[in-house]
């Protein structure tokens, strides 16, 4: 028993001493920053990935949320897609009156989420978007799916099911992935051909998709979708010609800067060996060094915010 005890104390040491080491890869030169991110497991590099996306989205994203009517009405709220749970903590943190329920595929996220985070008003379970769960049937207020359509096979089935988890008159809310709406001054460029490339096999495989949101917000609009008959949209911050009419997430500042060069170089390596394309790290680092350089460097990620009122 006492073997087992030490060898988890060493394993969960390791971790965290990984997590350390990818939480601050601006503290490293070049070589040992690309070596670092090299040696790291996949599954090392989505926890910090994850930790660090909450930290750097999460001040915009709870800002825009706590300025609609619908959110502050809103009492119970169904996340589908929560990953490790690290957004909803810090969401359940900042609007303590709500009910938090996750939904995750990956039973070790789940397993994680439960362990670190459940309080009496947040709570996790494994669940599938695209599988009917009865057990939620009209549960929530609001359905927030947070950069999770993109990648599911049947995006259309993961609403319909949200619907149902829905009281009367609910919201989904959806966070997503829209390229064309990213810009970064000054300009990284290697962010955009590792997009590029992710997009072209994606398309290939004929699985995930960065533009299902724009996608949806043209269906929708245009009544050739079933989801008009159980949907209106209540807001989009892109419009149906895919310009950006609402500025919902903007970064600029030291701090911000600090932790987007971190985020970018986690997110390329991501993408490298999700989509097994080639990605140019060694130019990622150079042009990111550029980038937290400049005092007046700022970026508006390639993201989408759309609201479904359920009829």
């Amino acid at each position: 028993m006492i073997k087992y005890l030490f060898a988890f104390v060493a394993l969960f040491s390791t971790l965290l001493a990984a997590r350390e080491e990818l939480n601050n890869l601006i503290d490293y030169d070049k070589a040992t920053c690309l070596e670092k991110l090299e040696n790291a497991s996949d599954k090392q590099l989505w926890d910090v990935f994850l930790r660090g996306q909450a930290n750097l989205f999460f001040e915009s994203e709870s800002s825009w949320l706590a300025k609609n009517l619908w959110w502050k009405q809103a009492k119970k709220i169904l996340e589908i897609g929560s990953g490790n749970g690290a957004f909803l903590y810090k969401l359940s943190n900042d609007f303590q009156a709500k009910v938090f329920h996750g939904i995750e595929k990956l039973p070790e996220y789940v397993k994680k989420a439960n362990a670190q985070y459940v309080t009496d008003d947040l709570t996790f379970q494994e669940g599938d978007a695209e599988i009917y769960d009865r057990r939620l049937a009209e549960s929530a207020d609001i359905v927030l799916f947070r950069m999770t359509l993109q990648h599911l096979e049947d995006s259309t089935e993961a609403l319909r099911n949200a619907a149902a988890y829905l009281a009367p008159n609910g919201y989904v809310v959806i966070i997503d992935s829209f390229d064309k709406a990213r810009k970064n001054s000054p300009p990284i460029s290697a962010i955009d051909e590792a997009m590029q490339l992710a997009s072209e096999v994606q398309k290939s495989r004929g699985k995930g998709n960065r533009r299902v949101l724009f996608e949806l917000l043209q269906a929708i609009n245009s009544g050739t979708t079933e989801l008009s008959n159980i949907y209106e949209i209540e807001f989009s911050s892109v419009d149906i010609q895919g310009n950006v009419i609402s500025e919902t997430i903007r970064f600029e500042g030291l701090v911000n800067n600090l932790r987007y060069f971190n985020h970018t170089l986690l997110f390329l390596t991501l993408f490298q060996r999700t989509y097994h394309i080639s990605v140019n790290l060694e130019k990622a680092y150079d042009e990111l060094q550029v980038y937290i350089s400049d005092e007046n460097a700022w970026t508006r990620p390639g993201m989408h915010f759309l609201v479904l009122r359920k009829k």
